[in-house]
């Protein structure tokens, strides 16, 4: 059985549209018709009735509730499987792939040694890709950002999302002149991002919650940079910007996760000023299937994480300067 041709008939049938499961599976629309038309040619009927809204057939009504149930029944065998070799509590979380890097370090393993019976698995995927993986890939929890609570999600709130703008030196200099080190001393309190909009600026697509920040924060002061490069990867961008790339905005939560001496290794190619917070940016939150809920072992990996940070909200909230 190709389980994949399954997920693919729930998804079209749930949303009622070949176009809009293609996007939620992150698949064409045309490979998405060929999976379909291949599992009714081996079940040898038809599921679905071509119209507008597309609808079920009898056989495509009956086959439904039996595909779900064969998913989540492949899942617990999988959950049992690892619990053959790695205890006996299971955990898929699923997490944006920066937090990822930001927080994991810092909570994963003080779980686990609390829980050495527990096997966590990890998806580190973008916010689009993870808010889909709680329908159709098994996911128990996800931690990320989330532009728009789908009603079948509960949403709760872990952080609020600031940022913070990374300069490099040179790119200071040379916009400042000699008043480089009295802006830098200024702007540690909260940047005026209008003074850089001569800089060259690193773009991250719009897209992702980096990206859709950036052009929040454009917004906000009215201003059109020049952009010398583009990448998905947020981390990558810091590099280049610390490299004297270009000015690049980056969420504060990442920069103070990073040990002191990183920090202060940084500090040497670069400036970090605050900005004004912004409440349209996305925050980051953790959210779950609502029906289904989570606990167990899912539901102390959840604790730990609301744990953490309240823990770091306490600890940045009276620490603006980054000199």
């Amino acid at each position: 059985m190709d389980f994949t041709l399954l997920k693919s008939f729930i998804a079209v049938a749930e949303e009622k549209s070949f176009s809009s499961a293609a996007k939620n599976l992150f698949i064409s629309q045309q490979t998405l018709s060929k999976q379909v038309a291949k599992l009714e040619e081996d079940l040898g009927t038809t599921l679905f009735i071509r119209s507008r809204p597309l609808g079920l057939t009898p056989d495509g009504g009956r086959l439904l509730p039996i595909a779900k149930e064969i998913l989540q029944l492949k899942q617990q065998f999988e959950e049992s499987s690892s619990r053959s070799f790695s205890g006996a509590h299971y955990i898929h979380l699923g997490i944006e792939h920066t937090i990822a890097r930001a927080i994991l370090p810092q909570i994963l393993p003080r779980f686990l040694k609390d829980h050495p019976d527990t096997y966590v698995k990890l998806s580190e995927e973008t916010p689009d890709v993870m808010q889909k993986s709680i329908s159709y890939e098994g996911v128990d929890l996800v931690i990320g950002s989330l532009g728009s609570v789908p009603d079948k999600f509960r949403a709760v709130p872990l952080c609020r999302k600031e940022h913070v703008l990374v300069v490099p030196k040179e790119i200071l200099a040379l916009l400042a002149g000699e008043k480089a080190g009295e802006l830098a001393e200024r702007f540690s309190r909260g940047a005026d991002l209008s003074f850089f909009e001569q800089a060259p600026f690193i773009k991250i697509p719009r897209q992702s919650s980096g990206g859709r920040a950036l052009a929040s924060y454009l917004k906000y002061y009215d201003i059109s940079p020049r952009f010398v490069c583009e990448l998905t990867n947020i981390e990558n961008a810091f590099q280049l910007a610390n490299a004297g790339v270009g000015v690049f905005i980056y969420a504060r939560v990442f920069w103070d996760m990073l040990s002191r001496e990183l920090q202060e290794d940084y500090l040497r190619n670069i400036c970090i000023f605050p900005l004004p917070y912004l409440p349209d940016i996305e925050d980051v939150c953790a959210y779950y299937n609502r029906d289904a809920g989570i606990s167990g072992m899912t539901q102390e990996l959840f604790q730990a994480v609301k744990d953490f940070f309240e823990e770091y909200k306490a600890q940045t909230q009276d620490s603006p300067d980054f000199s």
